[in-house]
């Protein structure tokens, strides 16, 4: 079975553990990274990160989005809707789709 890491804030991937992934908290920066670390020694398929976390180790995440595993995705913050996660998914959509079909009257 395929393993999920989700790493963010506590509160924020504390829910996601009802899921059965398995979830990283971090604090600050630092710890961020040091949890990054562990996750990328074991054996994760899949890899969510809050998009606040996501902007803090944004040079660490850079690198791995052409790697097959894991797949890094960002969680989107509701709050700002032009953020990094959404900026990431759409450029995804359009690489996967060949056109943004995530628009919503923006352009």
């Amino acid at each position: 079975m395929s393993k999920v890491a989700v790493l963010g804030q506590r509160d924020a991937v504390l829910g996601f553990k009802a899921s059965g992934a398995v979830a990283f908290a971090a604090d600050d920066a630092r710890e961020a990274r040091e949890k990054l670390g562990k996750i990328l020694e074991d054996d994760f398929a899949v890899l969510l990160v809050t998009e606040e976390m996501a902007e803090m180790l944004k040079e660490e995440l850079r690198p791995l989005y052409e790697k097959p595993k894991p797949v890094v995705t960002i969680l989107p913050d509701a709050r700002r809707p032009r953020g990094l996660g959404m900026e990431l998914l759409k450029k995804r959509v359009e690489r996967a789709v060949g056109a943004n079909i995530l628009l919503k009257g923006e352009e």
